[in-house]
C-alpha cells in the first residue's frame, strides 16, 4: 500500500473522491501521526502519477491554510513516531507547515527514515568527522 498523509479530513476526503474517480479505492487506516489514505501498490503508473500530483496540490492547499491561520488559534498538529534504543516509543512533534514541506519532498516512509536517523544520531552521537578512511 502507498500511504498519503493529511492533516485535514476535508482534504483527505477530496483525495479519496479523486482516487475513486480514477478507479482506485483507498483504505483509511488509523494512525497516530495524522489522517492516512492508502492505495494499492499495483495501481497503473499513469494513475499513480495523477494521484501523486493531486496529493501535491492538496499539500499546497494545506500549507496555504496553515499560512492563512498563522497567528490564529489552531489545533493542528503533526508528528512522527520513532522507537528509541531499548524499544521505547516516542512521538516527535512537528509544526504542520514543516511536516507539509517535508511530505512535499519525501514519501511518508522516507520522512520516517529521516526522523529515525536523527533520533539514532542523538542517542549515539559521533564527534569525529563524517568521512573516515
Amino acid at each position: 500500500m502507498f500511504e498519503y498523509m493529511f492533516f485535514d479530513e476535508e482534504l483527505r476526503q477530496r483525495f479519496v473522491t479523486y482516487a475513486r474517480s480514477r478507479g482506485v479505492e483507498c483504505a483509511l487506516p488509523a494512525d497516530d501521526m495524522g489522517l492516512l489514505a492508502a492505495t494499492p501498490e499495483d495501481v497503473d503508473e499513469l494513475v499513480s502519477n495523477e494521484l501523486d500530483n493531486y496529493y501535491d496540490e492538496l499539500m499546497e492547499e494545506q500549507a496555504d491554510r496553515v499560512d492563512a491561520a498563522d497567528g490564529e488559534a489552531t489545533h493542528q498538529a503533526a508528528g512522527v513516531r520513532v522507537t528509541l534504543a531499548g524499544g521505547r516509543p516516542c512521538m516527535i512533534k512537528l509544526e504542520p507547515v514543516l511536516a507539509n514541506r517535508l511530505l512535499a519532498a519525501f514519501t511518508l516512509e522516507e520522512m520516517q527514515e529521516l526522523v529515525n536517523a536523527i533520533a539514532r544520531s542523538v542517542e549515539n552521537p559521533e564527534n569525529g568527522p563524517l568521512c573516515k578512511r
